[in-house]
């Protein structure tokens, strides 16, 4: 595969929609926060621009950028391991499916993270800019439960018991927080974006 920093969107693309293991559905769900990190990043200069105090927001939503660019790759490269060690199995599959479970569940770590940066600039974005932190919450969120998804298909291999509790437990803990995140995130954005269509009938018949 090649690199996932240098690839084109088309590229990308072709590569995801072809029949080769990667890039995949990992890879996938980084570049998900990728996205909503870039746009935490446009909503937070966006904001600073105006004179609102980020703090650092900027640098930090930039950051999330780069790693999750960085996660993507360590994706590709976790899963490709898998394929290979598969042929041999053994020890050198049990170590390839623990990375390619951990690379996924750093991801979804970093997603939930990425929510409480939007979180903390909710009070701080412009009008202009609500529908572009909302989507970035949605994506984040999407970023994490795609992740957990990677980390569910490589631990169904993974033979160390203790290991498959501590990795289950991470997992559970981090698809609740996401959902409790994202809920508290997105109700005052959506509220004040769906204004426009004033009040709907909850029951229209």
């Amino acid at each position: 595969m090649e690199k996932f920093t240098d690839t084109t969107i088309e590229s990308f693309l072709a590569a995801l929609g072809s029949t080769e293991p990667v890039p995949g559905g990992g890879t996938t769900a980084a570049l998900g926060g990728a996205l909503a990190a870039a746009l935490v990043r446009k909503v937070a200069a966006l904001a600073q621009k105006r004179g609102r105090p980020v703090g650092e927001a900027v640098e930090r939503a930039e950051a999330f950028v780069k790693k999750f660019l960085e996660l993507g790759q360590a994706d590709a490269e976790a899963y490709a391991a898998v394929v290979a060690a598969q042929k041999s199995g053994g020890e050198a599959l049990a170590k390839a499916l623990t990375r390619a479970a951990g690379v996924p569940l750093e991801v979804a770590q970093k997603s939930l993270a990425l929510m409480d940066l939007a979180e903390r600039l909710i009070p701080l974005c412009p009008k202009s800019a609500r529908s572009d932190l909302a989507c970035a919450a949605r994506l984040a969120w999407a970023a994490c439960l795609a992740a957990l998804y990677t980390v569910d298909a490589n631990a169904q291999g993974i033979q160390d018991e203790k290991f498959r509790a501590e990795l289950g437990q991470a997992r559970a803990e981090l698809a609740d927080l996401a959902e409790e995140k994202a809920a508290f995130v997105l109700a005052p954005l959506e509220e004040e974006l769906s204004l426009w269509l004033g009040e709907r009938d909850s029951n229209p018949h």
